[in-house]
């Protein structure tokens, strides 16, 4: 297998994390995105959206960072990482989506404004950040009731925690303070101390 990816592409990030904590034998090919390889008439062809990461099995193109997430779990289904039953399996399904409809786009407005605006050099919205941060509170609220009592979000150690946390790693640049959510802080040290997720961290 092979894993088309960005070392800062927080997307990639995760989908390192579960290759790591699985044990999966995968080469990473690392794009050069500022000179647009993602968007060459052969990266296309593996996929159309021009984005990391991507995944490729004998001639089979998967994207979309969570449902890399699925099927490399699906591949050591002993794992746990996927749970078979239904309500588990909902449950992190729940929370992927979560993840792709609230939480990355809310992290994404802040990442914007900081991180992105210094690699293109340009100024930070003040007033888009601060409309961001708001988001990224709003939705810490969420995951704190819901750590409260928990090691992981679904109890025990699943795809929805790697997923979720992967929008946290570039905390400090992004002025995301965890102070006010401890469950929160405790969970993101929990699994920043896996050495699947230390192993996947891009250079700082």
């Amino acid at each position: 297998m092979k894993l088309y990816e960005h070392p800062f592409s927080t997307a990639a990030f995760k989908v390192r994390a579960v290759i790591h904590e699985l044990g999966l034998p995968v080469t990473l090919v690392t794009l050069d995105m500022m000179k647009g390889e993602q968007k060459s008439p052969e990266f296309l062809a593996k996929n159309p959206n021009g984005k990391v990461p991507t995944l490729e099995d004998d001639g089979f193109f998967l994207w979309e960072s969570n449902a890399i997430l699925c099927y490399l779990a699906a591949k050591k289904p002993e794992s746990g990482l996927l749970p078979a039953d239904p309500k588990g399996m909902a449950q992190v399904q729940q929370w992927l989506q979560w993840h792709a409809t609230t939480f990355a786009p809310s992290t994404s407005e802040v990442m914007f404004e900081t991180i992105y605006a210094k690699m293109m050099g340009r100024t930070k919205d003040e007033a888009k950040y601060a409309a961001g941060l708001e988001k990224v509170r709003r939705d810490l609220g969420v995951l704190e009731k819901v750590l409260a009592g928990k090691e992981f979000l679904c109890g025990k150690l699943t795809l929805a925690d790697f997923s979720l946390v992967s929008q946290l790693h570039m905390r400090a640049p992004m002025g995301v303070d965890l102070e006010a959510f401890p469950h929160v802080k405790a969970w993101v040290a929990r699994m920043e101390s896996r050495e699947s997720v230390r192993k996947s961290l891009p250079p700082m």
